[in-house]
């Protein structure tokens, strides 16, 4: 039987885009604007990250808005990846093709967050350990793509959001939904990608 006409796959999908929403894509957006203290030097980076580690039940939060949220939306994410089909080849439409960049970008992206968390968590949260990482080629490639991965996951996912909740429906709403959601695409990069220069060497 195909998933999609299970009576509980409605729900779940919406649930999924609202965990891609909220918390995960305002995390991510507050998450680069943080990151934007790296500007002013190692001293200033690190002296924010540690007061947002001695936070009082800092690690119940993360695991309430970020880490239980991720994992369910990478989880079912996984899910449509490995069940969804796509006529790529046969209809080369542009929604065709953001179509399978999202899912090249969200498994990316999942691999991304895994390997920024341990490095955060069990090696030196710091200005130097992210330093040293990005100042290698390959650490460097890493992060920006995974910078630009999960932007773009997040921005087309707002696409879907508009559409499966109904809030851009004809023509006219979509491409002015689709203009604001490039400009957004073409904001959140710059600041990612400001972030990851701060680092280098």
């Amino acid at each position: 039987m195909d998933t999609t006409q299970k009576p509980y796959h409605f729900l779940i999908r919406r649930v999924h885009s609202l965990l891609g929403l909220i918390p995960i894509g305002v995390f991510l957006t507050f998450h680069m604007i943080l990151n934007l203290s790296a500007r002013g030097g190692a001293g200033q980076y690190d002296r924010i990250i540690n007061a947002m580690r001695s936070f009082p039940g800092i690690f119940i939060v993360e695991l309430l808005v970020i880490f239980i949220p991720i994992t369910l939306h990478a989880v079912y994410g996984t899910w449509v990846v490995y069940a969804g089909q796509n006529n790529i080849l046969r209809y080369k439409y542009a929604r065709n093709w953001f179509y399978i960049i999202q899912r090249i970008s969200g498994l990316y992206t999942v691999v991304f967050i895994i390997t920024h968390v341990y490095l955060l968590r069990f090696g030196e949260a710091n200005f130097a350990a992210l330093q040293h990482f990005v100042s290698q080629p390959l650490g460097l490639i890493f992060y920006a793509l995974g910078v630009l991965f999960a932007i773009f996951h997040f921005v087309n996912g707002l696409w879907a959001f508009a559409i499966t909740w109904g809030i851009t429906i004809g023509p006219r709403s979509q491409k002015l939904w689709l203009y604001t959601l490039t400009a957004v695409f073409v904001l959140l990069s710059v600041i990612g990608l400001t972030d990851i220069s701060a680092f280098i060497k």
